[in-house]
C-alpha cells in the first residue's frame, strides 16, 4: 500500500515575550572583623550600608 507524504512544515512559535526578570541582588562588599562577618549586597541602601560600616569599623 502506498501512503500519500504530507509536507514536513516548521511549526509556528509563539510571539510571548519573555519574563522579565529582576535585577540580581549583587554582592558588593564581605568584611571580617574580629568574629563579624559582613556581606553587603548591592539591594541594600546606600545610607544604611554606611551607617552600618561607620559602626564596624569605628
Amino acid at each position: 500500500m502506498i501512503e500519500k507524504q504530507q509536507p514536513i512544515v516548521a511549526l509556528g512559535h509563539s510571539t510571548k515575550s519573555k519574563k522579565v526578570r529582576p535585577p540580581r541582588n549583587n554582592l558588593l562588599l564581605s568584611l571580617k572583623k574580629n568574629d563579624l562577618e559582613l556581606n553587603f549586597y548591592s539591594s541594600l541602601d546606600p545610607e544604611i550600608m554606611n551607617k552600618l560600616l561607620e559602626k564596624v569599623l569605628a
